[in-house]
């Protein structure tokens, strides 16, 4: 009777535990249930000490701590009565546990240290590298690094030793997330990878989520945005084949890949992203992700010059944070509205978003914001032509920027006050505060170089890393292989030794084998080899080539940004200086004034050559308004200089920012060469997208040999074909040309706008 009675007790005992943690009060309920029944019967049972344990434990889920101390110092208190060490060391634990979850810092390290004593004592070493693990947690909330450390350590080579992988990792991943915490980026990937290779051996996918998630974050961190976003793009993968949808993590990754994207100033991708995120948001209503979200699209909106849609995102956002009651984000949120209406030309609008802003920053008292605040003001004032207080704002911006030591906003500053005081001919300050504004652009250039180089090193250092880790890899294998190799080697020596006759038959037979194969082998390694040269070359080529293109993009706006800010500003000036002249000239020279007019109309003509060279090297095309008024526009000028021109253009839809580039530069190129090299009296250019792009360039001109520019290779990239043929290579198109001295030329270009559309979108 007695021994059912105890089956029973355990029975209960079983179920008390299983309803931790999802039904605390059902847990409570049975716990108490054993205690009762235990102690009406006037039993001794270890049940007693470890029913007491588990109502306390589940207290504490409920957040009900003072009862929680209670049960469990009980528990301890009848363990150590009954010398019941192992429930003594879990209770000790757990205790621990709480007390460190409620901020009692040193009780918890006097509980742990007390668990940590008794588990020694047991040889328990699982239940050891537990306690140690919980007390690396502890001594990182107390600030001592060191014995944090020690104690993470000390827990992982003792799961280890144990093979318990599953508890090994763990540990491993609270040390990960602690290095990337204290910005330690090398030593947190270190942890990562580790954890990641452990539950890629346990194949657990929603972990490998988590850590491919965190290594993404750290490459975030650091600025590799191109390594950043192929982790999330891993995470994103290994979601879809998870059979548990974490729908809320994969919001969270893609919102990071659209912020990613717009960093790397890719922002319909980033736009397509952050969209996704929120529409699985909107299921949640998660309204502060939601209303991040808004704000993320509006900004990218914005950047693509798109004010109306950027401004209903944006506006979607406010209402949110509205509700919310984030002051500091609808400051935010406020302040971009207003920077849109400047753009749009409607200052007083403008001004009502900014007057908001700045009363929630003098409540909030976040100074930090005020620099770019008042600069915003000012432009607001400048363009209401009230240059007095525009100069006010812009000095009050200076001021604070100066404090903040915030290069970036003290050079814009500097800029606006030396334009608002060319226009009101105070030219002394204008000088002065150009001569600011070129210092502080030199000291931003040279930190902008120095930031690059230190970029270029890191990415050097990980791929380096990488690839000695595949190296390692690669020999453990080789290594693995060569002891297997030998082990049969042996087995065959030893069976000849049993039997010389058929050992001699058997090793010659096996060395004309031998040697048959490996020669098979030989020539499949150098096959491979050669394949995977190839492949790399290919590779290298290709990225070596967008390497390139995209440096020339961005030497291209960098010198446009040069000819706006320096010769464009330098001119203004002059021609402020000219028309300040105008009336002294006309009346003490009239003799002169014909000639001071003509030459007024030159600088006019000089200032808008400059503002269309501005134009074109900024947007990497002439106007900017898309790739068939572009072309257009330049058929448009060569007709001028009295080549005729047959053109036929028909694109069906919009083409993707990096296609309409290229494709510009193109043929920008090709008819270049046949105006310079051709001598060309007529030209046909035919440009249909229906699938793929297909372009046809012909020319009647003197034509060439292409063999001949080939050998020379000088004279092929002064004719542009290699510059054509890359171009045409990182679209992922085709390229021929059909020439012959003495009949023109034909280029055919053939380029897969589908696929190159979906690559862009999938990856960067």
């Amino acid at each position: 009777m007695a021994f059912r009675q105890e089956q029973n007790l355990e029975a209960l005992a079983e179920q008390a535990e299983a309803y931790y943690p999802g039904n605390p009060d059902s847990s409570i309920i049975l716990a108490d249930q054993v205690i009762s029944i235990i102690r009406e019967k006037g039993l001794v049972s270890p049940l007693e000490e470890d029913m007491l344990d588990q109502k306390g434990w589940s207290l504490r889920r409920k957040r009900e701590y003072e009862q929680a101390e209670q049960f469990l110092l009980e528990s301890i208190a009848l363990s150590e009565k009954r010398n019941n060490q192992e429930q003594l060391g879990s209770t000790y634990l757990r205790l621990g546990f709480m007390y460190r979850g409620i901020g009692r810092f040193e009780e918890a390290l006097e509980a742990y240290k007390k668990s940590e004593h008794i588990h020694i004592e047991l040889k328990d070493d699982r239940g050891l590298a537990s306690v140690l693990n919980n007390m690396g947690i502890l001594y990182r909330a107390m600030g001592d690094q060191e014995k944090a450390f020690e104690s993470y350590t000390r827990s992982i080579e003792i799961r280890e030793k144990l093979g318990d992988q599953e508890f090994l990792s763990s540990a491993v991943m609270n040390l990960g997330v602690w290095m990337a915490i204290e910005r330690r980026f090398d030593e947190a990937l270190t942890y990562f990878e580790r954890y990641k290779l452990i539950q890629e051996e346990l194949k657990d996918t929603s972990n490998l989520v988590m850590v491919t998630t965190n290594i993404g974050n750290v490459y975030s961190d650091q600025g590799i945005y191109e390594k950043a976003l192929e982790y999330y793009h891993q995470s994103v993968d290994l979601l879809e084949q998870s059979t548990e949808k974490d729908e809320g993590n994969r919001a969270q990754i893609l919102f990071n890949i659209g912020y990613l994207y717009g960093k790397r100033e890719y922002y319909e991708q980033a736009i397509g992203s952050t969209k996704e995120a929120l529409e699985i948001y909107r299921k949640f209503q998660g309204r502060d992700d939601i209303a991040q979200s808004y704000k993320n699209i509006g900004q990218f909106f914005d950047e693509l010059g798109k004010a109306d849609s950027a401004l209903w995102y944006y506006d979607r956002s406010l209402e949110l944070y509205r509700e919310l009651g984030n002051q500091n984000e609808i400051a935010s949120v406020v302040m971009n509205i207003g920077v849109i209406y400047n753009k749009e030309e409607a200052p007083e609008l403008a001004l009502n978003y900014f007057q908001e802003a700045e009363r929630i920053l003098a409540e909030t008292k976040r100074e930090l914001s005020l620099p770019g605040l008042y600069n915003n003001i000012g432009a607001s004032y400048f363009r209401l032509r009230q240059y007095q207080t525009a100069i006010d704002y812009y000095k009050r911006c200076l001021e604070y920027a100066i404090q903040a030591s915030d290069l970036e906003v003290q050079k814009q500053a500097s800029f606006d006050l030396a334009e608002v005081y060319g226009v009101i001919r105070d030219y002394e300050n204008a000088y002065k505060y150009q001569l600011k504004y070129d210092t502080y652009k030199d000291s931003l250039y040279n930190m902008e170089r120095t930031q690059a180089i230190e970029e270029l090193i890191t990415e050097y250092e990980t791929d380096k890393k990488e690839a000695e880790i595949k190296i390692l890899t690669a020999e453990q294998a080789e290594n693995e292989a060569l002891i297997k190799q030998r082990n049969a080697e042996n087995k065959t020596l030893l069976i000849g030794v049993v039997s010389l006759i058929a050992a001699v038959l058997g090793i010659s037979g096996w060395y004309v084998y031998s040697d048959r194969k490996k020669k098979e082998i030989a020539a499949q390694k150098e096959e491979l080899y050669k394949s995977e040269v190839d492949s790399l070359l290919e590779k290298q080529q290709v990225e070596s080539v967008t390497a390139m293109l995209e440096g020339q993009e961005k030497e291209r706006k960098r010198l446009a940004a040069e000819l706006h800010d320096r010769l464009g500003s330098v001119m203004s000036l002059v021609k402020l200086y000219f028309s300040s002249l105008d009336e002294d000239i006309k009346e003490t020279k009239p003799e002169l004034y014909q000639s001071f007019t003509e030459g007024n109309k030159f600088l006019d003509d000089a200032f808008a050559e400059v503002r269309a060279l501005i134009t074109e090297m900024k947007e990497g095309k002439s106007s900017g308004l898309g790739l068939q008024q572009d072309l257009e526009q330049l058929l448009a000028k060569i007709e001028k200089v009295g080549v005729s021109v047959n053109s036929r253009i028909e694109l069906d839809k919009s083409l993707d920012a990096l296609v309409e580039m290229n494709v510009y530069r193109i043929i920008q190129e090709a008819l270049s060469n046949a105006l310079k090299y051709s001598k060309a009296t007529n030209i046909e250019l035919d440009l249909v997208s229906n699938g793929s792009l297909k372009l046809k360039i012909s020319d009647n001109g003197v034509g060439f040999d292409p063999a001949a520019v080939s050998e020379r290779t000088k004279d092929r990239e002064g004719y542009g074909l290699g510059n054509m043929e890359n171009r045409v290579k990182v679209l992922g198109g085709s390229f021929k040309i059909d020439a012959k001295a003495g009949n023109g030329v034909m280029i055919h270009i053939d380029i897969p706008t589908e696929e190159l559309n979906t690559e862009s979108e999938a990856s960067v």
